[in-house]
């Protein structure tokens, strides 16, 4: 049975009601989703982990994107199947099924429960899936979507100390959280897919990197110069954090876009100025009106 063989018998059960369960499903994979999980799991939960968590996701994000035009697999054609959704980008590997199983597959190891596992385990299948059905991948991509998704997750979790920067240095980690986002991009620029900083603001590239410049510097400064702790408040604080962080978020998202160019590098600086306001501004703001008194920093000096 081959790969097309798969799809048409996947979309024979196509009609109205499973079309709108497959796009949300699909829809699950959606960079909002992700960008609401990790700002909670800084301002609410653990901040080591929400570091080890953004690398999760930017850099399987970054990594799919260089697999993909490493491969330049076609997607299924429009004339062979019913492309509900059409896709620009190559086919291999899955985006939808090598982040998913990457960032959800984290969060079941770290969270350590069965049944949260077993409903990770669900969506991830299914995201994968609905891709065949919306008619823009073929079996193999999700495969090997799952299969690079399994190897570097695995990569990830046994380097959870370098990911986190627990027990490193503030200078080493300041080193690195400025060197891992420039390697990616000096990589990239190497196999030809960086595109131009002057080019439209059509592919997420800067969007990416200017994020994880953000986000790890962010996180760095914010562990030796504010020291906020995630747990401190009870629900009402927690509550407030969520309101005040995210209309914090949106704010700088899209106020930047008032005087920024509307190209790559307007977003490479408005993405970086946005992860810096989740990772270092808005914690500066609960630590400094809603939290309790200051706990100690746990960053080497």
């Amino acid at each position: 049975m081959s790969g097309l063989d798969i799809i048409r018998a996947i979309q024979s059960l196509q009609n109205p009601f499973l079309d709108k369960v497959a796009l949300g499903l699909t829809d699950l994979h959606s960079e909002t989703i992700y960008l609401l999980v990790l700002p909670l799991l800084l301002w609410l939960y653990d901040k080591r982990f929400a570091r080890y968590m953004v690398s999760i996701f930017l850099l399987g994000t970054w990594s799919n994107d260089v697999l993909k035009n490493l491969f330049h697999t076609n997607r299924p054609s429009p004339d062979d199947v019913n492309v509900i959704r059409p896709e620009p980008s190559f086919a291999f590997p899955s985006g939808h099924s090598q982040n998913p199983l990457m960032f959800w597959g984290a969060m079941a190891m770290r969270l350590n429960r069965m049944w949260l596992t077993i409903i990770f385990g669900i969506m991830i299948f299914f995201i994968g899936l609905s891709r065949l059905y919306v008619g823009v991948h073929w079996p193999l991509d999700l495969i090997g979507g799952w299969a690079i998704g399994a190897v570097l997750l695995l990569g990830f979790a046994a380097s959870y100390k370098f990911w986190s920067g627990e027990g490193m240095p503030f200078g080493q980690q300041l080193f690195w959280a400025v060197a891992i986002p420039s390697v990616c991009i000096g990589i990239s620029a190497a196999l030809g897919y960086a595109p131009a900083l002057n080019a439209a603001a059509e592919d997420h590239f800067w969007v990416i990197a200017g994020a994880y410049y953000g986000m790890l510097i962010g996180l760095v400064l914010e562990e030796r110069y504010v020291g906020f702790n995630p747990r401190s408040g009870g629900i009402g604080v927690q509550v407030a954090k969520v309101f005040i962080g995210v209309a914090m978020l949106l704010a700088v998202k899209e106020g930047f876009k008032l005087f920024l160019p509307d190209n790559s590098l307007g977003d490479l600086v408005r993405y970086f100025c946005v992860a810096m306001a989740g990772s270092l501004v808005a914690p500066w703001v609960f630590h400094r009106f809603l939290a309790a008194p200051p706990v100690q920093r746990s960053i080497a000096k």
